[in-house]
């Protein structure tokens, strides 16, 4: 199985967390792309809306997202 990894393009990082939303996002959203920010270098790029989602996800979770009974 090959699974596809994003690298950052400014230090080959592959550790991301999900950037702000900025109004000159929108071309890129209407693409399927959203802002991701390298946890290395701190370089903004674009990634695709699946990796966006897992992102939030797991920051959902980390932040305690879940509820404990």
């Amino acid at each position: 199985m090959v699974v596809a990894t994003m690298v950052c393009p400014s230090c080959k990082a592959t550790e991301f967390r999900l950037s702000g939303l900025r109004f000159r996002d929108l071309e890129h959203l209407a693409v399927l792309q959203y802002p991701v920010r390298c946890r290395s270098c701190h370089h903004r790029t674009y990634g695709s809306l699946l990796l966006a989602l897992v992102l939030f996800q797991l920051r959902r979770h980390h932040f305690g997202g879940k509820e404990t009974a």
